[in-house]
């Protein structure tokens, strides 16, 4: 077990003070303002809106409106410079929501995005928030940009944590006027877990102009707290009688495929289809099991290149489907306290090998949502044998109890090893809770978590970590600190650094600047870094200006930062295709850059992010560019180029290069055509990428996926690796 210590001795009294803090204050605090409550309107079947963004429907002439939104960015309580009419219905089945966002002047409306889950930073939109369990803890996310992009995702750990891949089916239309713009949504209740006759939900609303980076919101009508803290939201009340149906819904699919690998380990050519799919199963209108047969990713675009400037995991993002649906409810701890990154569960870890190579899924179940005030999520997954691997059973278990909108306490396990190295366990228990109101307008944040593990090789280890922040307007504090014993094994999860105890503490200022100039925010953010290891040796010690910079009110960014860091190195390790020693020892380091980035709101923009200084006894340069056109609504073009130049004495140098082309076309808001080509010159790989996706009905997909791949060799030729054309269809069938 870890030293009593686990975070340098003068940051106890800091701990212990917010703490006692957070305690007092409880105490102290009054009943809660009044929330805003909007009405919906009930109305029949028969009278529903056709969901065309035109909202020439009779329904709508009558419908009650939400109110006036009020104006966050950039002059907190101001009326808004543009009306927004916000009207809600449902009947039985479905919720719908009519958007009027009008504009003075149509030629600023920003209306480029069309695709399923766009980001839609560079548009107008309007974006939703609904608790239809009402406990201020977990929401559903929708938005709409002018454009017709439509997307969602789900926001849990009271606006913590946001999982925007997650999807349900739903549909709405945007339509571009002369004095504005307009949009209709259609929500089936089917799509929505929710509390049992409940006739009200917690709800906001806001909406972006985009050319005047304006935001206007329902309610939370604050600069200091986040759209997505749910214990914030208002009320949407007047709901009757719903019908979700069964609750049931079959996703069956058909694929079929044709690859042909030239690779030394792996040639030949060879084509085949499958079969398989999911079934949903709504136990409660807010607990649902689904169960997965043969599952099939081959739609889920590639993950981008990265080049590793260290000796510790590189981290990558899950990107399939199954998992992402409910991973809030498998959320866990302070997974970034004292900056040191560890999830005890990572779905990657899962129907991956080591090499990003699917290893087959031959089925699984899993437990997602909330029965009363606990949040379940369980997963068991059967994976095939590989050349690699056995057959193995991976289990995850996760449970949550909330007491109050604020806090919560849960549990953690999981069982089985992907790699077949014998068995594993990971136990663990987390608690968190927030604080609204501390002093001034900083609210009071607070995670914690412990975990054991027991693996057939390591034996037992052992993690903790707590996480303390602050916000407010101006201020955002924070203070954490994590141990990793040298043992510690979580073969389901992901963990950056053992034998570690790592502290953190950040403070930034964002003072808003008054009206009347270009710009609009202020920006300096600092850091304190501390490392060590569990026989008190240090690791790692850093203090920096991690930003110094403005904003201005069209969107355009200059910042630098400044860092001076101490880092240990306990044994040589190599960088660059292993051609570049770095030898143990301790080092200085001194590094510094600056940064640009021009706003979204125009049909292109660049940013540039430079780096410079000491590394490891050498230099090093880095230059990231990043540029966007968005042509028009049609089509997309993206460009991002990386370099490094290290430098760390004769023989002993590198550059490397990253170069990202995306050329997207985007033919309607059902379908899209998707190209991606990636080259790195660590493993001189060339990749293509082209994903062809048409919604034919609401959840329901057609996609055709073309992978194409060249090797660089040491002669400057290209030589072909292999192709992979795939073809899939999934039809949703709910009842």
């Amino acid at each position: 077990m870890p030293r009593v210590l686990l975070i340098p001795r003068g940051w106890w009294f800091a701990l212990l003070l917010a703490t006692g803090l957070s305690a007092q204050q409880a105490e102290g605090v009054g009943p809660a303002a009044p929330r805003r409550t909007a009405r919906i309107g009930r109305i029949e079947a028969t009278a529903a809106p056709v969901v065309d963004g035109v909202l020439d429907d009779a329904c709508w002439a009558t419908a009650p409106e939400i109110g006036e939104l009020v104006m966050v960015e950039p002059w907190q309580g101001q009326p808004p410079t543009q009306r927004t009419v916000v009207k809600v219905l449902h009947d039985a089945q479905h919720l719908y929501f009519g958007l009027w966002c009008h504009e003075a002047d149509a030629t600023r409306i920003r209306a480029t995005q069309r695709a399923r889950d766009a980001r839609l930073d560079p548009d107008d939109r309007v974006e939703i928030l609904l608790d239809p369990f009402e406990d201020r803890r977990t929401a559903y996310f929708f938005q709409i940009g002018a454009g017709g992009s439509i997307g969602d995702a789900l926001v849990s750990n009271n606006g913590a944590r946001f999982d925007k891949p997650w999807d349900t089916v739903w549909w709405g239309q945007a339509h571009v006027g002369s004095d504005g713009w307009f949009a209709e949504l259609a929500i089936p209740f089917r799509s929505i877990p929710r509390r049992e006759g409940a006739r009200a939900w917690g709800f906001n609303l806001r909406r972006h102009v985009r050319t005047q980076n304006e935001e206007y919101r329902f309610t939370n009508n604050t600069q200091a707290v986040s759209f997505f803290r749910i214990s914030e939201l208002g009320t949407l009340e007047g709901f009757g009688a719903l019908d979700g149906g069964l609750g049931l819904e079959l996703v069956p699919y058909a694929t079929a495929r044709w690859r042909d690998e030239r690779l030394p380990v792996d040639r030949g050519a060879d084509g085949n289809g499958d079969v398989g799919g999911e079934l949903y199963y709504r136990l409660l209108p807010s607990l649902t099991v689904a169960a997965t047969v043969n599952t099939d990713f081959g739609e889920t675009e590639d993950d981008e290149r990265q080049i590793n400037f260290n000796r510790f995991p590189l981290f990558f993002p899950e990107k399939r489907d199954f998992f992402l649906d409910g991973i809030g409810y498998f959320g866990f701890g302070a997974s970034e306290a004292g900056g040191s990154s560890l999830l005890p569960y990572f779905t990657r870890r899962i129907g991956l090998g080591p090499d990003a190579r699917p290893v087959p899924i031959l089925g699984g179940v899993k437990l997602a949502g909330q029965a009363g005030d606990f949040e379940l999520g369980l997963l068991d997954i059967v994976t095939d044998a590989t050349a690699t691997s056995d057959r193995e059973n991976l289990a995850v278990g996760r449970v949550k109890y909330a007491f109050g909108e604020q806090s919560y306490v849960g549990v953690l396990g999981t069982s089985g090893d992907p790699r077949s190295r014998g068995d594993n366990q990971v136990v663990g228990a987390d608690f968190a809770h927030r604080l609204p109101r501390l002093f001034l307008d900083l609210d009071l944040r607070l995670a914690a978590d412990v975990l054991l593990s027991e693996d057939a090789q390591s034996g037992t280890g052992s993690s903790g970590g707590v996480q303390i922040e602050s916000r407010g307007r101006e201020w955002e504090l924070g203070l954490g600190s994590r141990w990793v014993s040298p043992d510690f094994e979580p073969a389901l999860g992901f963990v950056r650094r053992r034998d570690t105890r790592a502290s953190r503490a950040d403070v930034g200022w964002l003072p808003r600047l008054g009206a009347g100039t270009a710009l609009r925010t202020f920006e300096l953010r600092t850091s304190l870094v501390h490392a060590e290891g569990y026989d008190g040796t240090p690791q790692d010690l850093g203090i920096g200006v991690d930003r110094l910079g403005v904003t201005a009110h069209t969107g355009d960014r200059v910042y630098g930062f400044a860092r001076r860091t101490f880092e240990r190195v306990d044994r040589d390790f190599a960088l660059f295709r292993g051609n570049v020693s770095v030898p143990a020892d301790d080092y200085w380091n001194t590094r510094y850059g600056f940064g640009i980035s021009s706003t979204e709101a125009r049909a292109a923009n660049l940013s540039v992010v430079v780096e410079s200084g000491d590394f490891f006894g050498g230099r090093s340069t880095s230059v990231r560019n990043t540029a966007e056109w968005r042509v028009s609504a049609l089509s997309h073009l993206g460009l991002v180029y990386q370099t490094a130049r290290v430098d760390l004495g004769p023989g002993q140098a590198f550059t490397s290069q990253i170069v990202t082309v995306r050329a997207d076309l985007h033919l309607s808001p059902t379908l899209s055509l998707r190209n991606l080509v990636q080259f790195d010159n660590e493993s001189n790989l060339f990749g293509w990428q082209s994903r062809l996706r048409w919604i034919y009905a609401p959840g329901c997909d057609l996609f055709g996926v073309v992978g194409l791949g060249w090797q660089r060799e040491e002669d400057g030729s290209i030589a072909p690796t292999g192709q992979a054309v795939q073809i899939k269809v999934a039809h949703s069938l709910r009842f």
